[in-house]
């Protein structure tokens, strides 16, 4: 009988401490961000902050950082934008000079219209992705910032001017002699999302004739320009498009691309005369000289 009240004691004690191991097991498992956003629900962002302090591990997790974690709960799933602006501030303070902490600072900055402080932030964060060891995390990171910095500031709609439907008459030049070109129209819209620019050009019997996709890349400051002939199977042909705003409605264009495994370029000069009415010059260097040559001249007409 002894015997067998030992026996039940001791099973007893070890179910305690088994039960006891799964507790504590589930309780490490739950992530870091998840028990500081319980703490901050129960006990206020002070405690959350006091427990953070006392859990962080020593090495910065970059998008993983709890405090980045819990900072996007509240923004996203709570709408806390108030106490989100908090956690994102002390992240700041935890780690000034890794770039996440300012990016994330500035979606929140963002999602409160506060745009000129969300600008610094994104510039900020570009700036110190520089400083990041990893090729794929700097560069992960820099597009992430110039991208949405470039939204802000509207890089990306430099061409907003064109879009619409066009009646075009051109005239080539060759050895300075004009040579008449056949009527044509061109087709000019933003692809969904308002970011890439989708032009369809027509011969005048509106036979097709080619497109091109222009898109900005924030990481080097230029748009990207894809040709595509839409007859002969030709591929893709792809572009640079360094573009600068010379003042009163006039543009410069300066292309880069490959022909015949050769680097070439083109020199554009596009006027807005008014907003119906556009003067595009397309130019190519000169042989044997420094000097550009006219080669394309088209007046663009808004269609009705």
């Amino acid at each position: 009988m002894k015997e067998g009240i030992v026996l039940r004691r001791l099973i007893s004690l070890m179910l305690i401490l088994c039960g006891g191991l799964l507790f504590a097991q589930e309780d490490s498992e739950m992530a870091l961000e998840e028990k500081l956003y319980e703490e901050y629900k129960s006990n206020g962002l002070d405690k959350a902050m006091q427990m953070y302090k006392k859990h962080k591990t020593a090495e910065y997790e970059g998008l993983q950082e709890p405090l980045n974690l819990l900072g996007y709960k509240l923004m996203m799933e709570d709408n806390d934008l108030k106490t989100a602006e908090q956690v994102f501030q002390a992240q700041i303070e935890e780690y000034p000079e890794e770039a996440n902490p300012y990016d994330s600072y500035g979606d929140l900055l963002l999602e409160k219209g506060e745009n000129e402080k969300a600008k610094e932030n994104f510039k900020k964060a570009a700036k110190l992705a520089e400083n990041i060891e990893d090729e794929a995390e700097k560069t992960e990171m820099k597009q992430a910032s110039l991208s949405k910095l470039a939204r802000l500031e509207n890089k990306h709609r430099k061409l907003d001017f064109l879009a619409g439907d066009w009646e075009i008459t051109q005239t080539g030049y060759r050895d300075g002699k004009a040579i008449n070109i056949p009527k044509s129209k061109q087709n000019v819209t933003y692809l969904p999302g308002e970011s890439v620019l989708r032009i369809t050009h027509t011969k005048e019997d509106n036979a097709a004739c080619c497109e091109r996709i222009v898109a900005y890349d924030a990481m080097d400051g230029t748009f990207q320009m894809a040709y595509v002939n839409a007859i002969n199977p030709n591929g893709i042909q792809v572009s640079d498009l360094t573009i600068t705003e010379t003042g009163d409605g006039e543009f410069e264009f300066m292309e880069d691309y490959m022909q015949n495994n050769k680097k070439k370029q083109a020199k554009h000069v596009i006027l807005q005369k008014d907003k119906d009415h556009v003067e595009w010059n397309v130019y190519l260097p000169k042989e044997g000289s420094q000097d550009w040559e006219l080669v394309n001249k088209m007046e663009f007409k808004r269609e009705a």
